[in-house]
């Protein structure tokens, strides 16, 4: 049986004097996941289901499939673009995986962004608008934002990172994004690709050092269980998406888009206060499990991901999207 949850509403309507009772037709939704059915964007996107559910009076009923029970993120954007997907819970970083999506690359360059204002404004310019429509012509369209991700730290087993030079040497686990991977090998590091199931028994055996995830995953992971220490970089920052495929969107009614978009609004102002509420309690409940919680100076960090910027330039994005991007970034500074 399929561990998904489903919303139905009231799907009967009366008719004339003792009429039998006839069933509403019922159009079902799947949408496909990362998460699993524990993750705060798993309840948001709970929460966008239930709105779509209502607001079309049940014809329109979305099935929640997490924990990538129909695929991975590539798996799943083909899918909405074949047509046999919905929607599709990712990621910002998704469109990387097609070539129209290319640009996407410089949006998960680390520091790119300074804050998680600034990224969100980004969300809203003109230029993230142009990525869209390129994006788009692919077949797999970018519906909106559905909440942010905390900002994303460096976690290490037996050294107190405070600057670039401590990372020297280091074994990580890193996301397999090229910009992220030259970033730490600029910083002198090994980085290691492997399975997140995996990395609690490499850091035990030595195998890795540390990683790298915001406080939304360090703590409800358990990762202070073989991490002592928690670097503030704030390297990255990040949202979830929600994502369906163009020929889909066209094919549904005006109104049921609208249900679509105020859901997924709904959705995202429940995740951006759960979210806020528990990165504080998480980052109290690290160090009361033990983790050195460390501030940094970023600049020196911010110094090693420019020459990144600027190696990958015309290789992983179009040549001088980063500077596009930067002026579009300096309209909020």
């Amino acid at each position: 049986m399929n561990a998904f949850v489903k919303f139905t509403g009231a799907v009967a309507v009366a008719t004339a004097l003792l009429a039998p009772v006839v069933a509403s037709a019922e159009t079902t939704l799947r949408m496909g996941l990362l998460v699993s059915n524990k993750a705060l964007a798993y309840k948001a996107a709970e929460k966008f289901a239930e709105h779509v559910n209502q607001a079309t009076g049940g014809e329109y009923v979305v099935e929640l499939f997490p924990s990538q029970q129909l695929g991975g993120g590539k798996e799943m954007m083909q899918m909405l673009k074949l047509g046999t997907l919905d929607f599709y819970q990712g990621t910002n970083t998704q469109p990387t995986f097609f070539t129209e999506g290319r640009n996407f690359s410089a949006t998960s360059a680390p520091y790119v962004f300074r804050n998680q204002d600034e990224f969100l404004k980004f969300l809203e310019s003109p230029l993230f608008g142009e990525m869209s429509e390129s994006f788009e012509a692919g077949g797999a369209k970018i519906v909106g934002y559905m909440g942010s991700r905390s900002p994303r730290a460096i976690t290490t087993a037996n050294t107190a990172v405070r600057t670039p030079e401590d990372m020297n040497g280091l074994k990580m686990r890193v996301p397999g994004s090229p910009p992220f991977v030259a970033f730490f090998e600029k910083l002198g590091t090994i980085p290691t690709p492997m399975p997140f199931s995996e990395f609690f028994t490499s850091v035990k055996t030595g195998l890795v050092e540390g990683q790298d995830n915001g406080i939304e995953v360090v703590y409800p992971r358990g990762l202070y269980e073989v991490q002592n220490y928690y670097t503030v970089t704030d390297h990255a920052m990040g949202a979830w998406m929600l994502f369906s495929g163009q020929n889909k969107w066209n094919s549904w009614p005006v109104e049921v888009q609208q249900a679509i978009t105020d859901g997924l609004k709904i959705a995202a102002e429940y995740s951006d206060a759960e979210l806020n509420a528990s990165m504080e309690a998480a980052f109290a409940g690290v160090q009361e499990k033990g983790m050195e919680v460390i501030e940094v100076e970023k600049g020196p960090w911010i110094a090693v991901a420019q020459e990144v910027w600027a190696e990958m330039d015309g290789k992983e994005w179009d040549e001088g999207f980063m500077a596009k991007i930067q002026t579009q970034l300096d309209e909020y500074r």
